[in-house]
């Protein structure tokens, strides 16, 4: 039993121990970095004055022949394009291709006398 009190007494200890530095911590004021924000006035109103520029310009305008000059271009491409293509094998290919067909009928037709000769 005096073990056990012994365990809750530091147990104790040590809480209080932690609510004081809590308390310390929670009391100190946090020093903060000085911060230099930049000036950006002049920036921002370079800016305006470019986007009230934009804006009493005709871009509208601008923009509906830009359009249709687009469309004027598309317009004039065909709607197909012939294109030349001429697909052929090599000359070896052809012999490839009969040599992989003759070695899968040998498979399949290994494959079959194996399951012949398993049921029978």
């Amino acid at each position: 039993m005096s073990e056990e009190q012994q365990q809750i007494e530091t147990i104790l200890k040590t809480q209080k121990i932690h609510a004081e530095r809590i308390k310390l911590l929670e009391a100190r004021v946090p020093e903060y970095p000085k911060l230099r924000v930049p000036d950006y006035t002049s920036d921002l109103q370079m800016l305006r004055q470019s986007i009230e520029r934009f804006l009493a310009s005709n871009h509208q305008k601008n923009m509906d022949d830009t359009m249709l000059q687009i469309r004027e271009i598309v317009s004039h491409i065909p709607n197909t394009i012939n294109v030349k293509n001429h697909h052929h094998f090599a000359k070896a290919t052809k012999r490839v291709v009969i040599a992989f067909l003759v070695l899968i009928t040998c498979l399949a037709f290994t494959i079959w006398l194996a399951y012949y000769f398993y049921k029978h």
